[in-house]
């Protein structure tokens, strides 16, 4: 489990030391840096398990991840215990490096610490996108940095899209896997209920439990329209041309109380985020940290309670298993420990301050008369960044 990480100028995380739980949610103002939390985590994992020069392209390259109008290194570090080792890993990136035709090359430091605080045993190494040939060959540098990653294990922030969700699909692999958009979701049903229907009852009855209405997960045969890219050749010079090849799938089909054979794209937004976060906790590989992106959304006060009593029940038989969820809901708070809450507000250079719901300097003295939804609607953020600003100011 993730015990504590921190970002320097990572997004709106210029400065930000956060101690983490098994469960956890964020909540805060739009654009207060809810999101950005998730997203480092999920670059850390990323790095530690992909090439480098993998992960730098793209609107996730480490020009657009660095804080606006600063000067200094990017850093991330998370430490925590995995498998019962107290682990640990550091990525710097240093601004620098050389201009190319695609924009400007920056130069990467990494450390890795496997034994934090006991043994420490780390490397370091600057590395330039190209110039390793295979950055994941066991021989380089990187060889630490991959092992770490798979201490880690899995991570998946999911951005869930209903369109996705609701769509047939088809797979020509042994077993399918959901992408983390939803993709292949009635794929993915549809081989549970013949390789392993225990679990597909499971999924069926956490969802029950959250939208009470739901009879009935199943999956029919349906039609799945495909672009592919083929090659033709014209006076013997190659072209690619994008053809529509025709296969049999799946479509998913849910039965409600007074409605049956309801075809998912008819199906609400809810109902089908619930049932695809669900699949994606009960099937294999399960993550080991999940990242989860306005938890609550489309959900009904009621049913986001049930929601995080269902993913309580995942936690306590997967002991590995850690979810971090942001929201903007109180009623969803009721179901959580202040323990359980971080906030996040805005500093007026636009720098994130994040703090625990339990750091409030009047929370001694009212814990035992609010709920936590509650607590947080009645003292909101600005305390987070005045508690900041007054850290700060401290000799």
């Amino acid at each position: 489990m993730i015990e504590r990480v921190s970002f320097t100028n990572f997004k709106s995380l210029r400065k930000a030391e956060i101690a983490l739980g098994r469960f956890m949610v964020i909540v805060g103002p739009n654009g207060s840096g809810k999101t950005s939390i998730l997203d480092g985590l999920h670059y850390l994992a990323q790095i530690t398990r992909s090439s480098l020069p993998m992960v730098m392209n793209g609107a996730f390259g480490p020009l657009n991840l660095m804080s606006r109008n600063t000067t200094g290194p990017m850093a991330m570090m998370l430490s925590g215990r995995f498998q019962g080792v107290i682990a640990g890993v550091e990525i710097v990136v240093v601004r620098g490096g050389e201009p190319s035709d695609t924009g400007f090359v920056p130069d990467w430091e990494a450390t890795v610490v496997e034994r934090w605080g006991k043994t420490r045993h780390s490397q370091s190494f600057i590395d330039r996108m190209g110039d390793i040939e295979n950055p994941l060959d066991p021989t380089t540098d990187l060889a630490d940095l991959l092992a770490l990653g798979y201490t880690l294990g899995s991570t998946r922030k999911l951005r869930q899209d209903v369109e996705k969700l609701a769509a047939a699909s088809y797979s020509d692999e042994e077993v399918p896997r959901l992408g983390v958009d939803g993709e292949g979701l009635a794929t993915i049903l549809a081989d549970l209920a013949g390789r392993s229907p225990e679990t597909l009852q499971s999924i069926q009855d956490a969802a029950r439990q959250v939208i009470p209405t739901l009879e009935r997960i199943r999956t029919r045969r349906a039609k799945v329209t495909r672009r592919v890219e083929q090659e033709i050749r014209i006076d013997d010079s190659p072209m690619m041309h994008a053809v529509e090849r025709h296969y049999w799938g799946q479509q998913l089909v849910l039965d409600f109380k007074g409605a049956p054979d309801v075809p998912a794209p008819l199906a609400s937004e809810g109902t089908l985020l619930v049932i695809g976060l669900l699949t994606a906790l009960w099937t294999e590989p399960r993550p080991r940290l999940l990242l989860l992106d306005d938890i609550d959304k489309a959900l009904h006060p009621r049913a986001q309670g049930e929601l995080v009593a269902q993913l309580r029940k995942v936690l306590a038989m997967d002991p590995e298993l850690q979810i971090l969820a942001t929201s903007h809901s109180p009623y969803l708070l009721d179901h959580f420990e202040p323990e359980e809450v971080l906030v996040t507000a805005l500093r007026p250079d636009g720098s994130t301050a994040c703090a625990p719901l339990t750091e409030h300097p009047d929370f001694e003295r009212w814990k035992s008369t609010t709920r936590t939804g509650e607590l947080w609607s009645f003292v909101g953020e600005d305390w987070v960044t005045k508690q900041a600003n007054d850290a700060t100011d401290r000799p």
